[in-house]
């Protein structure tokens, strides 16, 4: 497969010669006031999706948490931003582009950035950043945030490109900016192993914690499924290849044909390849779209289960909605999904990547109603410790105390 490259043409560097475009982009050095909490300023210039979701309830946790006094600057395009509006006063919006073109076309807006993003952090006194998902500009301006008095460390979710997904065709573009990081949070050991081996990141410079339980709807003391009525299967999210919509069809067809009781809703933006004709005259429920938190939300509250079949992973925020709205999750055994997803625990772990074995899984739920009862008490025993809170007070262990690393 061929690598996308940009046309760095089109892009100031931050090599370039500091008499040019570069003299406009202040290098401060802030004199940084310490208080007995920590200042932490949290980055994210994304517009949507599950990293949005993260970002604003990671905000949300910051602002109850004693330790730390937070500032979360975001792009005024994130859908979330009202949100974050509602929180006493942590959340600052910053200009970037609102398409996929703008990446390119509106690169004049870099400079400017850079200076709302240098006076955010000095009006707040930031002593660490802490980007929670690289933006395609970020190689570029990270040299121009980072400074002697500030630690600047960034969250890597994919330390690879997913098959079939083009955003990850900037993947290795977007690994410029850990490569220039003081330190490095992977969400999954599986992640990290290919920072280190892959991507020849120091292995003392990555920091391993988990991907955080998400909470789009509220969390249920457990979920109920007493096999008086057909399991109903959740799959959601983008569809990519790697997400294996193909493996999740077939494992239907393969219940539905052994008389198995289950019905099956389909939700995402993307690509079916044909599927969806196959997927209802199974009679599922097919939603192809984007879907916005408050129908992540309700799709949550009236399923009974997630169902993930990626043929490849790095970890799944799906995962994360699933387990955070207290639903069992089977899964194939790939990458960090068998991190999130403890087998006869609070899921089931397919023995392959295939339909067959992920429709085995699926009847043994089906045949033992006792079997989703237990696993459903296992998702909310294993609710602690893997909260928000909870990856926000080891995001804070992570960070060295010394100014000097």
């Amino acid at each position: 497969m061929q690598t996308a490259q940009l046309d760095h043409s089109l892009i100031p560097a931050p090599s370039e010669d500091r008499a040019g475009v570069l003299a406009a982009w202040p290098l401060p050095a802030p004199a940084i006031s310490k208080a007995a909490k920590q200042r932490i300023a949290f980055l994210y210039l994304g517009r949507r999706g599950g990293i949005a979701r993260l970002a604003y309830e990671l905000a949300v946790a910051a602002t109850r948490h004693h330790q730390i006094d937070p500032l979360f600057v975001v792009s005024d395009s994130n859908e979330l931003f009202g949100l974050m509006q509602t929180l006493p006063g942590v959340a600052r919006s910053v200009k970037t582009f609102e398409s996929s073109v703008g990446a390119l076309t509106q690169t004049y807006r870099i400079p400017s950035l850079v200076q709302r993003l240098n006076a955010a952090f000095n009006d707040h006194c930031t002593e660490t950043i802490v980007v929670l998902a690289s933006h395609v500009w970020s190689p570029l301006i990270a040299p121009f945030l980072k400074t002697t008095a500030r630690r600047y460390i960034v969250v890597v979710h994919d330390a690879d490109p997913h098959p079939g997904d083009v955003t990850g065709l900037a993947n290795g573009w977007l690994l410029r900016e850990a490569a220039q990081a003081d330190l490095v949070i992977a969400l999954s050991r599986a992640v990290a192993g290919g920072l280190s081996t892959r991507r020849r990141i120091p292995s003392d410079r990555i920091v391993t914690l988990f991907h955080p339980l998400l909470t789009y709807t509220e969390k249920r003391a457990e979920a109920v499924w007493d096999g008086q009525r057909p399991l109903r299967l959740l799959f959601f999210g983008r569809m990519m290849d790697y997400k294996g919509l193909g493996i999740f069809t077939e494992a239907i067809e393969l219940l539905r044909a052994q008389g198995l009781r289950v019905e099956a809703t389909v939700a995402g933006n993307g690509q079916m390849n044909g599927r969806r004709e196959k997927l209802e005259a199974l009679g599922a429920t097919v939603i192809n779209r984007w879907l916005h938190d408050q129908e992540i939300s309700q799709l949550l509250q009236a399923n009974d289960a997630v169902v993930l079949t990626h043929t490849e992973a790095s970890q799944s925020g799906c995962a994360a909605a699933a387990l955070g709205a207290g639903l069992p999750v089977i899964t194939t055994p790939v990458g960090g999904l068998v991190e999130q997803i403890d087998h006869d625990v609070n899921g089931l772990v397919a023995d392959r990547v295939d339909a067959a074995a992920i429709a085995h899984q699926i009847k043994r739920i089906v045949n033992n109603p006792r079997l989703y009862r237990e696993l459903a008490q296992g998702v909310v025993r294993q609710q602690r410790g893997r909260e928000m809170r909870d990856f926000l007070d080891n995001m804070i262990d992570a960070i060295p105390q010394s100014a000097n690393w």
